[in-house]
């Protein structure tokens, strides 16, 4: 199996604060390979960093990760020219802005969190037994959030990897190793802690997390001792619409190539499991997203904390500029880039010195702050988002009337059609 930790058997676990040189490589589980076992440390642990419960492996790189520059990603984005300002949409994802969001999945009018679960439901037999077939060995789930849907998916995949004949091909012990990635630590850990409840049987399956972004996730798989492991994606909750078109289709490469090691080599990727809203109805969209409870509201309002957090803002002169009060929220439908999108507009000219970076912030009354978008892709877009990474539509699984779709991409595998019809296609 890939790099693992055991798990000590509680439900949260303080934050352990050691260095690389005192890490006990001894207590991997046994179905670690010995050339595993010692290797990346510095991938594993940050010196100067506290550390994770054990069987969290935080996998940022202080350089790289987009978690440790928040901050200067936060001024950097609101010292762009009138127009073009935003807040990254990362500051949403703390503990706090999860709840928020959980609360939004919780409205009637939400439908793609029902139509995707009901989907699951449905289909959760196939699904398993497409991604078993596979001889996956390590399945991670990106941006995993609260696990709301992973119990299902992992206790159907459980039950298909009882057929003696679905291990053979599999390396290490014979165990798929299933990562939860996320960007906040309490969070991972108490969502690891619910989902080792209600999965407590799970024979063929160790749970797990990685602490960091998608980026860091990409980076960590490519690691060259890696490599022999085959390797799953989850990618559910139309979040792979949170991105542009382009951007979707760069990270999605991040995966595919570990070009990040500089050899250019494909990883050695079973399949990608993708969650996509394609629903182009805008009443149905604009009520999903600006519920009348005003939950989307407070979730996007909530950057605002997070960005005063982020740049340290506390004097009054300085936090008036992120006071929810001066700002309005704004959410409209994009027809032309197929989304749905949200803002927030100061209600007043302000400005502070951000003494971080020492630069000067302005916003001007009714400037728009772009926080994030929602996309909304049919099965060709999918398709086409697809192709430059290398990855073609293998299988597909749809709502009623076709709005909703889970996809199975895989290396190589290229269709030309919309893809709507693919359920029971055997070859591409």
């Amino acid at each position: 199996m890939a790099q693992v930790l055991p798990s000590p058997g509680v439900e949260s676990h303080s934050f352990h604060h050691r260095n690389t040189e005192d890490r006990d490589v001894t207590t991997f589980s046994p179905g670690t390979p010995p050339s595993l076992s010692g290797a990346f440390p510095s991938m594993l642990y940050h010196h100067h960093r506290s550390t994770p419960s054990p069987d969290m492996i935080d996998i940022r790189s202080s350089s790289t990760s987009l978690l440790d520059t928040l901050d200067t990603q936060t001024l950097s984005s609101l010292l762009q020219p009138p127009g073009r300002k935003f807040l990254p949409s990362l500051l949403l994802w703390d503990e706090k802005g999860q709840s928020l969001y959980d609360s939004i999945l919780a409205t009637p009018s939400y439908y793609p969190y029902r139509v995707e679960n009901t989907l699951l439901q449905e289909q959760i037999s196939d699904i398993a037994s497409t991604i078993a077939s596979s001889t996956t060995d390590i399945l991670v789930e990106l941006g995993a959030g609260n696990l709301s849907k992973t119990a299902l998916l992992l206790t159907a995949l459980d039950r298909c990897l009882d057929s003696p004949s679905s291990s053979h091909s599999r390396a290490g012990n014979g165990k798929v190793v299933y990562y939860a990635l996320d960007v906040d630590r309490s969070l991972l850990e108490s969502s690891l802690a619910q989902l080792r409840k209600r999965t407590a049987n799970l024979q063929h399956i160790e749970l797990r997390s990685l602490l960091g972004t998608y980026e860091d996730g990409a980076r960590w798989l490519s690691q060259p001792d890696l490599a022999p492991y085959r390797k799953t994606m989850v990618w559910l909750g139309n979040s792979i619409a949170n991105l542009e078109k382009e951007e979707a289709s760069d990270l999605l490469a991040k995966f595919t190539s570990s070009s990040q090691n500089n050899n250019g080599m494909m990883q050695n990727l079973a399949g990608f499991l993708l969650g996509v809203d394609g629903c182009l109805d805008e009443e149905k969209v604009e009520r999903a997203y600006n519920a009348p409870g005003g939950e989307n509201r407070r979730w996007v309002v909530h950057a605002l904390e997070a960005a005063k957090e982020q740049l340290q803002l506390h004097h009054l002169g300085e936090s008036e500029m992120f006071d929810e009060k001066n700002w309005r929220f704004e959410g409209r439908w994009n027809a032309g880039r197929q989304r749905y999108e949200n803002y927030l507009v100061p209600l007043k000219r302000m400005e502070a010195v951000v003494k971080k970076g020492k630069k000067k912030v302005v916003l001007e009354e009714g400037e728009k702050v772009f926080v994030l978008g929602s996309g909304k892709w049919t099965a060709r877009d999918v398709q086409g988002i697809c192709e430059g990474p290398g990855l073609g539509l293998r299988r597909s699984w749809h709502s009623e009337g076709n709005d909703y779709g889970i996809y199975w991409l895989q290396p190589g595998k290229k269709r030309l059609d919309s893809g709507i019809d693919m359920k029971n296609d055997e070859e591409c």
